[in-house]
């Protein structure tokens, strides 16, 4: 796959389809881009598609020291800029949310349209101690398929989980198969524990679309709440009886974030 030298490090990338550009930005638990699966399929259909590792993950350098989502933001504009990009529209899921409010706010002109699925612009206490329990439980035990299946309970209803076991079974052995270093994944970690753009993100100009699970554990549609009372120009829609991977309970969200790129 490309590579490309960012800042203090290569990072793993790929282009697909044709059109304007649209940038994918992952988050915290997929980590790298074939988490993506079939959706960067899809959107590669309609847009030019740049999907990448973030820093920390995959095959993108993993330097040992706390990441921000300022630092994660400015890997991705910096790979914005190495092929050209002068203006995409975004699409952040979860601590890409976060990563992609970073990047409307330090390069608002690079950015045309920014949707965000079950993310945040603050954590909480309760949030925080979250992200602190998933830290030591991968000191504890490892990333291996007991932790991996662990988070993903906090991910799918019950109806859900349980017909389509089989499905997220091979996504257990698809994210086991990706390079995980764990110095990498308690770094990307600090990002989540210190993101904090509230009293900024009125700056965020662009038109704006935040999706959410009702029932959404991590990201609560409280944190969905204030981040649409603070950014002006944007649309929040909630998906009733889903989690934080409503994705794939409700496929017709990410065609409503495909719709929403094509009339910005």
């Amino acid at each position: 796959m490309p590579q490309a030298h960012i800042g203090d490090i290569q990072m793993n990338y790929t282009v697909q389809g044709t059109g304007d550009w649209l940038v994918m930005v992952g988050g915290y638990a997929s980590g790298n881009y074939s988490a993506w699966g079939a959706q960067l399929e899809r959107a590669a259909q309609d847009f030019k598609v740049l999907a990448f590792d973030n820093r920390g993950i995959g095959g993108t350098d993993a330097p040992d020291h706390p990441y921000t989502t300022a630092m994660l933001a400015a890997d991705a504009l910096g790979l914005m800029a190495h092929l050209g990009i002068e203006r995409a529209h975004v699409l952040g899921k979860s601590l890409g949310g976060a990563i992609a409010q970073q990047m409307a706010l330090q390069q608002p002109q690079r950015v045309r349209s920014l949707a965000m699925t079950s993310t945040f612009g603050k954590l909480g206490q309760r949030g925080q101690d979250m992200v602190r329990w998933w830290m030591g439980s991968a000191q504890a035990m490892g990333i291996n398929r007991c932790f991996l299946a662990g988070l993903l309970t906090y991910f799918y209803t019950e109806s859900h989980y349980e017909s389509q076991r089989a499905k997220i079974d091979a996504g257990i052995d698809t994210l086991l198969q990706v390079h995980r270093p764990l110095h990498g994944y308690l770094n990307t970690g600090n990002a989540l524990l210190t993101h904090d753009v509230m009293d900024r993100l009125h700056h965020i100009s662009c038109p704006t679309q935040i999706l959410i699970g009702r029932n959404d554990l991590i990201t609560t549609v409280e944190h969905s709440q204030a981040l649409a009372a603070a950014i002006p120009q944007s649309q929040l829609l909630i998906y009733d009886n889903t989690l934080h991977g409503f994705m794939s309970e409700r496929p017709e969200a990410f065609e409503t974030m495909l719709q929403f790129f094509k009339e910005h």
